[in-house]
């Protein structure tokens, strides 16, 4: 990447990121640091994390640009059709009840076990992610850090004025991840943008549409289309009858769903588009909205690609579940922004891995995780075994490779 960092600093990050691949356990920064031989305390880690004068949007923007390359390079080179789809998607990061001193942490809304009686809250942080997808090639383009408008107030009040953070909303960074990726765009190439309801804002559609790109998203039910509401809408239409589409996804199975079109005016969006309404089972009760901006795409060409969505639930399941997203410890903001920018690396590493290795063999991110832990592991003992044969004795190699024999 030619990052623009002192050689302590190259080390300290590379060597979290390879951690973060190969320990099982919460990857706490003690846990990374027992994974080496030979390494600094764990305190050293920490500061690189906390103090060391390095900015996580610098190595952010290089790592943005270079993935975006990439992905175009590789695209190109299998005649992959010039076509490109920006994925943006949410998540919120669990911690544990009791935590209150980590300065990004607050409890969220959780949307998806909120129900419309019950609305529920978890304790964490909330992470926005956007992935980029060709064809089959899917790299993950930017990783930001989302923080309530009180968690921000909390934070600034003790605070200088020079060093407060400014609040973003959850719109506001989708649209400075697409202002970022702009200029690295290839010219020609058909973009889309896609997101779910909770995105669907008229201010960030029509920053798309002025872009050139299109907009394939999710509505939510109170939404106007010509000045009606889109469940009343649908409703309305229920004379029609249903379009069938089969939706292929990523594993090769079908699922049918049954759409019915219209055309019409989204309230504050100044073009027309395109509106699909759908259900699992023709005498379903309930309906899930969708909306494109480019008016000759069809139902299925749509829903299809909008299902391109699922690698940023993937990217969210790996990254906390693989990757230690949400096993921070460090306590102020920048910290915790740049630990994300090292499990980021880390999973660039992987998906570019995946894409490369991809075979009968490796099916799935977690195969190349496991190849590059048994990597490890292959070194350690070669090693292990050299060391005693050179010294002929077992005590030295078990002092220095397993240290809490010591």
């Amino acid at each position: 990447l030619e990052l623009t960092l002192y050689q302590s600093q190259r080390q300290h990050i590379l060597n979290m990121a390879d951690a973060l691949l190969v320990c099982e356990e919460d990857k706490t920064l003690a846990a990374l640091q027992r994974q080496f031989v030979e390494a600094p305390d764990a305190s050293n880690m920490a500061d690189c994390l906390r103090i060391s004068p390095w900015q996580a949007d610098d190595v952010r923007a290089v790592l943005r640009a270079n993935q975006v390359a990439w992905v175009v390079a590789q695209a190109e080179r299998v005649g992959i059709p010039k076509m490109i789809s920006m994925n943006l998607d949410d998540s919120i990061g669990e911690k544990h009840k009791a935590t209150r001193h980590l300065e990004p942490v607050d409890f969220h809304h959780d949307h998806n076990d909120s129900t419309k009686s019950k609305p529920r809250y978890k304790n964490g942080f909330c992470s926005l992610v956007c992935t980029l997808k060709s064809g089959q090639l899917v790299v993950t383009v930017d990783l930001r850090l989302y923080l309530r408008a009180k968690t921000v107030r909390r934070i600034n009040r003790h605070r200088a004025a020079g060093q407060r953070i400014p609040f973003r909303s959850k719109n506001t960074l989708a649209r400075q991840i697409l202002e970022a990726l702009r200029p690295l765009l290839p010219k020609g190439w058909a973009i889309y943008v896609q997101f779910d309801s909770w995105y669907a804002s008229a201010k960030l559609i029509n920053y798309i549409r002025r872009q050139g790109w299109h907009v394939t998203c999710g509505l939510k039910c109170n939404r106007k289309l010509n000045g009606v509401r889109v469940d009343h809408l649908a409703s309305a239409l229920r004379h029609r009858r249903y379009t069938r589409v089969r939706i292929t996804a990523t594993d090769g199975n079908t699922t049918p769903y049954y759409v019915r079109t219209t055309t019409g005016r989204l309230s504050e969006v100044p073009d027309d588009v395109r509106v699909w309404f759908s259900k699992r089972h023709p005498r379903g009760k309930s309906s899930a909205y969708f909306l494109s901006t480019e008016l000759t795409r069809s139902a299925q060409q749509a829903l299809q690609g909008y299902g391109g969505r699922w690698s940023c639930e993937v990217e969210n399941f790996y990254l906390k579940t693989r990757l230690g997203l949400a096993d921070f410890r460090v306590r102020c903001y920048e910290a915790v922004d740049r630990y994300m920018v090292v499990v980021q690396l880390a999973w660039g590493y992987v998906e570019r891995r995946f894409i490369q290795e991809r075979c009968a063999q490796v099916k799935c991110y977690g195969d190349i995780i496991r190849r590059h832990q048994e990597e490890h592991a292959r070194d350690w003992l070669i090693g292990a075994l050299q060391m005693a044969l050179e010294t002929g004795a077992i005590e030295p190699v078990l002092q220095r490779f397993l240290r809490e024999t010591v």
